[in-house]
C-alpha cells in the first residue's frame, strides 16, 4: 500500500549553522507522524513549516528517499550538513550510535531496579519461547562443515590475553547466574 511520505520541518530563523527556510529534519510517515510530537526532535512553531515532500509512497520508497535527502542535506552530528537527524535514514534508530553521555545515563536509569517475581517469570517464560531447543545461535542450525569452518576461523583469531581473561569471566558470571537462577 503506497500510505507513506517524507516529510521535512523548516526552519523559522536563521541560526548559526543554517538560515531560515532550510529543513532542520527529515521523516518518513505516515497518517499524522510528521505532526505528532512524539519525536527526539522539536515540532516547527508553526504547522505550515511542515512540508510534505513526497506522498503516495510505499515503505521501502519513503525509506530511501528520506535517505537520500538526509544525505543531501547532510547532518550536524557527523558535520556532513544541517539536519538535526541522528541516523542517515531509514527504520526507526538503525544506525543510531549514542553517545557515552546517553550510554551513561541509560545505564544509571537501568540500575537499581529490583525486578518483582512476577515480572522476572514473564521475562523467562517470553525468552524460552525464543530460545532454540537444541542451542543454536538464533536457531540456525548448521551443517558440520560449516561448525568445522567457524571452529578454524575462531582459532586463527589473535585474542589477547586480557580478552581471554575477560570473556572467561564473563562466561564464569554467566554460569553462577544460571545456577543460581539469578537470571
Amino acid at each position: 500500500m503506497n500510505t507513506y511520505y517524507v516529510y521535512a520541518y523548516i526552519r523559522y530563523k536563521s541560526s548559526s549553522t543554517a538560515i531560515a527556510g532550510t529543513p532542520y529534519y527529515i521523516g518518513k510517515g505516515k497518517e499524522d507522524r510528521a505532526w505528532s510530537s512524539n519525536h527526539n526532535v522539536n515540532l516547527p512553531k508553526y504547522k505550515s513549516l511542515i512540508v510534505i515532500l513526497e506522498n503516495n509512497l510505499t515503505e521501502v520508497g519513503a525509506l530511501a528517499l528520506e535517505r537520500r535527502y538526509i544525505r543531501w542535506w547532510g547532518r550536524k552530528d557527523t558535520n556532513t550538513g544541517i539536519l538535526e537527524n541522528k541516523t542517515d535514514g531509514g527504520d526507526g534508530g538503525t544506525g543510531n550510535v549514542p553517545t557515552a553521555e546517553m550510554r551513561r545515563k541509560m545505564s544509571e536509569a537501568s540500575k537499581g531496579k529490583p525486578k518483582s517475581e512476577k515480572h522476572r517469570l514473564s521475562l523467562s517464560k517470553a525468552n524460552k519461547n525464543k530460545r532454540p531447543e537444541d542451542n543454536s545461535m538464533y536457531g540456525k542450525k548448521h551443517t558440520a562443515e560449516t561448525k568445522n569452518k567457524i571452529k578454524l576461523a575462531r582459532a586463527k583469531q589473535n585474542i589477547s590475553d586480557l580478552t581471554r581473561k575477560k570473556m572467561s569471566e564473563s562466561q564464569k558470571e554467566r554460569y553462577r547466574l544460571k545456577k543460581n537462577n539469578d537470571f
